[in-house]
């Protein structure tokens, strides 16, 4: 049995049993059907469908008491206002703002470096620089960066070697992946 679709019509149920009880106080109840006569059993088909059947009925009363009486909550000879006026009972519209975006960015002051109070020490250390590059290499020096060369790992520079399998798969990879043979230079 699905719940889903009986879980639907007793929403729809609910909504009108509601709306006919209104309508029941507005106006005087209408003639019934005879009820329908009770068979044998019970089993749970036909008394799905004997709920259905008053669902139904319901339904139906709910409906052609609908066409009696006007909308809810209003007699049925009183016409409805026009749409013009009730339109014009409420504005939402608000009036817009303007804002500019463009505003300056705020940043903080450069600091000022002035390097002619400073032109001096400037100057003797730029001085202290090229005379210590002036000089020649010296044997110690050597021994120094021959060390600092010996101390590196035998393979820095060494790359791997690739098999003749690797390379065939480079290859074959390069004509797949690679441009079309009309469009290669030559």
């Amino acid at each position: 049995m699905d719940f889903g679709g009986l879980f639907v019509l007793a929403l729809i149920w609910a909504f009108f049993k509601l709306v006919s009880r209104s309508r029941e106080e507005s106006s005087p109840p209408p003639a019934r059907r005879p009820p329908l006569p009770p068979t044998a059993g019970n089993d749970p088909s036909q008394q799905e469908g004997r709920a259905l059947e008053r669902f139904l009925r319901e339904l139906e009363r709910a409906v052609n008491q609908g066409a009696a009486a006007g909308p809810v909550g209003r007699p049925a000879g009183r016409p409805l206002p026009p749409a013009e006026e009730v339109e014009e009972r409420e504005v939402l519209e608000v009036a817009p703002e303007v804002e500019s975006l463009e505003r300056e960015p705020r940043r903080a002051q450069r600091a000022r470096v002035d390097q002619d109070d400073e032109a001096e020490q400037v100057i003797a250390r730029r001085a202290a620089s090229a005379a210590a590059r002036l000089g020649g290499q010296t044997a110690a020096d050597h021994r120094k960066f021959d060390q600092q060369i010996r101390r590196q790992p035998a393979n820095h520079t060494a790359t791997r070697g690739l098999t003749a399998q690797q390379l065939r798969d480079a290859i074959v990879w390069r004509e797949i992946l690679g441009p079309p043979v009309s469009e290669r230079d030559h």
